[in-house]
């Protein structure tokens, strides 16, 4: 027998004479992740800023493969005080990236990271929120021992406007009474996981998210003397960043003919008027549009922030001629 046979047999002996297996310790760590939205929730005429009904979650390994994902429904989804908790195991010590996203109303298709990077959501109209206000959330290097517990706070892809009118500095004897609040150039869908912008104007609704009749009855009360009530409205994230240079006043954050005026943002706000020089024609309105964004060279509007708006006519509302002030529905004379 060559000894190459004999060392494989006393190998074999050997390993026969272990009295109980060895097994691998266990490499993967029970966790619960805690997902749960923040901020609170507003008048009942607005959506439900709190409220989740379904949920999808993505979980990766360090080298961007899916390990795990799950959607759950709004039939079958629990609540604990309003957080979600879902159980699962993770490998100790080792970095995953957890990706969640609540109220898309359907399981999203993702198959790997850089998918769902990439991964626009689209709403069918601009004020869909029967399931709540679509929000999402991005956890990367996230590690696990046993029993661990990982929140996961979900932030709103959404941001909203809290615009008011403020007519302080308007002449006593003109009537300014607004009947309508719409949002322009407002995103039709976003980017979950990742800054998100309008491409082009295929990304934006037609008629963009709009309070108007009995909604906007509070920009025509008073909060305190000369300055009404708040109105919200609601549209998707839209990062333009700085699109103009040395913009000194809101008259310059304009464009002529550039293909930004389809893709930045806006709010148009239309009312009845009447002063002692002009007065709105029957069925038209006097119209008031100004683009949104940081200051007056930038056009971003961020996911999850709460812009409040303060909308100024001074002296008869009718300093400019213009894109920004649209006189066209009105004519001259007192009626």
């Amino acid at each position: 027998m060559s000894k190459r046979y004999l060392s494989f047999f006393l190998l074999l002996g050997l390993a026969s004479c272990t009295e109980e297996p060895v097994t691998a310790p266990d490499c993967k760590a029970i966790t619960t992740l805690i997902i749960y939205s923040g901020g609170t929730q507003t008048r009942s005429a607005d959506p439900d800023e709190q409220q989740i009904s379904d949920y999808n979650i993505f979980i990766f390994n360090a080298f961007g493969i899916l390990e795990e994902k799950k959607y759950v429904s709004s039939r079958q989804i629990q609540l604990t005080n309003g957080e979600i908790r879902y159980s699962t195991r993770l490998l100790k010590q080792v970095p995953h990236t957890i990706l969640v996203a609540a109220n898309t109303g359907y399981q999203l298709p993702c198959r790997t990271l850089e998918e769902a990077r990439a991964f626009r959501y689209y709403m069918a109209y601009p004020d869909e929120f029967s399931t709540g206000i679509p929000m999402a959330a991005c956890l990367e290097e996230a590690t696990a021992d046993e029993n661990d517990r990982i929140e996961i706070p979900l932030q709103r892809v959404m941001s909203r406007l809290d615009i008011s009118i403020d007519r302080t500095e308007l002449d006593k004897d003109v009537t300014f009474k607004v009947t309508e609040v719409k949002i322009g150039g407002c995103p039709s869908s976003v980017r979950l996981w990742g800054p998100s912008k309008v491409e082009n104007n295929t990304q934006v609704f037609r008629n963009g998210y709009t309070k108007s009749g009995d909604q906007v009855i509070p920009l025509n009360q008073d909060n305190s003397v000369g300055i009404s009530r708040p109105v919200s409205v609601y549209m998707m994230e839209n990062l333009q960043g700085d699109l103009l240079e040395d913009v000194q006043s809101d008259r310059g954050k304009v464009f002529s003919e550039s293909r930004y005026g389809e893709v930045c943002s806006y709010i148009e706000l239309k009312a009845e008027y009447h002063s002692p020089s002009y007065h709105n024609i029957p069925g038209k309105r006097l119209v008031y549009r100004f683009y949104l964004g940081e200051n007056l060279n930038n056009f971003d509007v961020y996911r999850n922030v709460r812009y409040r708006i303060y909308v100024k006519p001074i002296g008869d509302g009718l300093s400019e001629d213009s894109w920004r002030v649209d006189k066209s529905g009105l004519e001259e004379g007192d009626d």
